[in-house]
């Protein structure tokens, strides 16, 4: 079955688990998107739960960015928080949100099953637009090799992250040779997802696991608050550069409201809200769907099944 299947076969899926998996904490209740020419009333904004965890600056950012956008466009503009990537999707394709941040993987999950299309990402320029994936441990495990992971336990971020999951499953496919389908039961003495990439970070910083997949700036952050020591955490692997986290936007919406989204976006140069939400020097990006091809190879060569990613 490939890919593209698949996805389908998780739409059908979702809609009799929705209940169930569904879970934003809504900061605003959410309108629907009908084929129409005319504008909603206003418009919802789902972001990711790593957004969630994060600092008050980056919820004033958001809130900043919020209130730029409604004052930009002349409709109300608000912002929803879910659980999990799984959750962001389904609230855009229930209609719940017309405007998402999505990780790499979950927005080509998001394009096939919520009608999601990419228009920016956040970057100093189209060259700084990409990111990497991180298999962490700390020192004391004695971890120095990939090799040395095996019967290790470990810490995904969450099933539709690729950089805490697709990636570094990917990366243990093709370094220790084995199947997609062995890695949770042949590779690990035990798997579990974190949630966030702070949470997983975490667990192999307190070394209640002793293997973690991260993002890099999560790293990075971690290190630059003093939260760790540097010489403590042991990088494992680094990926080769991902393209970035996008922002996307409903298909259904009308075409010029969608185009003067892409304008607000790309043309927003409001310092104070890159400087609150971590991306100092960064601005709001073009970006083509296309660009996310190779990670619907690296899926499709994963072979992942629908409880893997709604699990």
């Amino acid at each position: 079955m490939n890919f593209k299947k698949k996805l389908i076969v998780i739409a059908m899926l979702t809609l009799i688990m929705s209940a169930f998996l569904f879970g934003c904490n809504a900061v605003a209740s959410g309108n629907g998107v009908k084929e129409t020419n005319d504008w909603p009333e206003k418009l919802v904004f789902a972001y990711l739960p790593n957004e969630e965890s994060a600092d008050d600056n980056r919820k004033g950012a958001r809130k900043m960015l919020m209130e730029d956008m409604t004052e930009y466009l002349g409709i109300s503009v608000e912002v929803i928080i879910c659980d999990d990537y799984n959750a962001v999707i389904e609230t855009m394709r229930n209609g719940n949100a017309q405007i998402a941040s999505f990780g790499p993987f979950s927005y080509i999950i998001a394009n096939e099953r919520s009608n999601a299309e990419a228009i920016v990402v956040t970057a100093k320029d189209e060259t700084d637009a990409f990111y990497n994936s991180l298999l962490i441990t700390h020192k004391d495990t004695g971890i120095k090799t990939m090799e040395d992971i095996r019967g290790k336990s470990m810490s995904f971020v969450d099933p539709a992250s690729t950089s805490g999951n697709l990636v570094p499953r990917a990366t243990i496919v093709r370094i220790l040779g084995v199947s997609p389908e062995d890695i949770d039961t042949k590779v690990f003495s035990s798997v579990q997802y974190a949630g966030n990439h702070q949470n997983s970070f975490m667990a192999a910083a307190n070394k209640s696991v002793e293997v973690a997949a991260v993002q890099i700036s999560t790293y990075e952050k971690a290190i630059k608050e003093g939260l760790v020591k540097k010489e403590d955490i042991h990088v494992i692997f680094q990926s080769d550069p991902i393209p970035s986290s996008p922002i996307a936007i409903h298909g259904a919406l009308p075409k010029d409201l969608k185009l003067k989204l892409t304008e607000f976006f790309t043309t927003y140069e409001n310092a104070e809200y890159f400087t609150l939400s971590g991306s100092e020097g960064k601005k709001f990006i073009a970006i083509e769907d296309s660009k996310y091809d190779g990670i619907r190879d690296i899926a499709e060569s994963m072979n992942l099944s629908p409880e893997e990613l709604l699990k």
